[in-house]
């Protein structure tokens, strides 16, 4: 395998054969030490000093041309991107140190030379960085665990690499809020106003049910036995509306009781809570394909669509009213508080 070495853009292989690469194994540590009235010292502290790494090499061209090409490709005068193709997920934050040494070969065909890389941070870089979402928390990334007491969110992670470093947190409402805390182990930060600096609430529109996922209306229930039509007692709810086809359609009428006057039935469905965790907007609307169909004059019939509240009283509703006992007249209703 050749081995190609790349600084600040620029192949440095395409000019030169690699003779040998040193690396090390890290950067140098400084002690501070302070010697004891007995025997020894106390240690004080430590730092990781930078380190530096040496490329020896045979030259394709003639000194002359080697020594113009290769210091022009290694004059960056700030830190630039050092990487070797046998780390291809390491990249090294370098400078070149001091002159590039070269050998003139007596043909004068090639040199040997050394250029040596200065690492001032002392490490090397990862390229690829690892993420930790809700998908793989639990795996050898970390955890995220929400804590649904207070609302918080703790998220561990795990730094595979051999020193510290900085995690990136891509935060995102799933409502609206004003607010993101984050604390770690040596500090935290805060961003936006903790008591909602605009004290305005956004309404949003959400949709509460559709039945193209339950396109059967099974989240519709038979209502218990006894249970009253919340617009008119006088209609029987003992009936059976079952789904057949394409939608839900009188099965059994069912019968009266002593003070009603018309047999039916009634499903009843609990809308879910908003986004929000609340339950009953103050604003809503309703969409519901209703299909009347008389089959001879004189038949009569009601579809209705009725709201209530947690104690089953009328709120609103709307439906198809035929009481034309003669003739083919029908009429769309609406009902509200009764």
């Amino acid at each position: 395998m050749t081995l190609t070495v790349n600084f600040a853009g620029n192949e440095l292989t395409k000019h030169m054969r690699i003779i040998d690469v040193k690396r090390n194994l890290g950067a140098g540590i400084d002690i501070v030490s302070q010697k004891r009235a007995g025997n020894g010292e106390d240690f004080i502290s430590s730092r990781k000093d930078s380190s530096k790494i040496v490329v020896d090499f045979r030259t394709f061209d003639d000194i002359t041309a080697a020594r113009r090409l290769l210091a022009a490709l290694t004059s960056s005068e700030t830190l630039a991107e050092l990487s070797f193709s046998d780390e291809p997920n390491v990249r090294y934050r370098a400078i070149r140190d001091g002159e590039i040494t070269l050998t003139e070969n007596k043909s004068k065909l090639f040199s040997d030379g050394t250029i040596t890389f200065k690492i001032p941070s002392g490490a090397a870089e990862s390229v690829t960085s690892n993420v930790l979402n809700a998908t793989n928390s639990g795996g050898e990334n970390g955890t995220i665990t929400p804590n649904k007491t207070n609302g918080s969110i703790e998220i561990k992670v795990n730094n595979k690499g051999t020193l510290p470093t900085f995690p990136k947190i891509k935060l995102t409402n799933v409502s609206e809020n004003g607010y993101f805390g984050i604390v770690g182990v040596k500090g935290l930060i805060g961003l936006g106003n903790i008591n909602e600096a605009d004290g305005v609430t956004n309404p949003m529109s959400e949709q509460l049910y559709d039945s193209a996922s339950d396109t059967s209306f099974s989240d519709f229930k038979d209502v218990a036995t006894g249970t009253p039509n919340p617009q008119n007692k006088w209609l029987a709810t003992n009936g059976k509306l079952e789904f057949q086809t394409d939608g839900l359609r009188l099965k059994d009428k069912g019968t009266v009781g002593s003070n009603q006057g018309v047999a039916g039935g009634m499903k009843v469905m609990t809308l879910p809570a908003d986004s929000n965790g609340h339950v009953g907007a103050v604003n809503f609307y309703s969409y519901f394909n209703i299909f009347a169909w008389a089959g001879a004059f004189g038949q009569t019939g009601l579809l209705q669509v009725l709201f209530t509240d947690a104690n089953n009283k009328l709120v609103a509703g709307y439906g198809v009213s035929k009481g034309d006992m003669v003739g083919n007249k029908a009429s769309m209703k609406c009902w509200v508080g009764g």
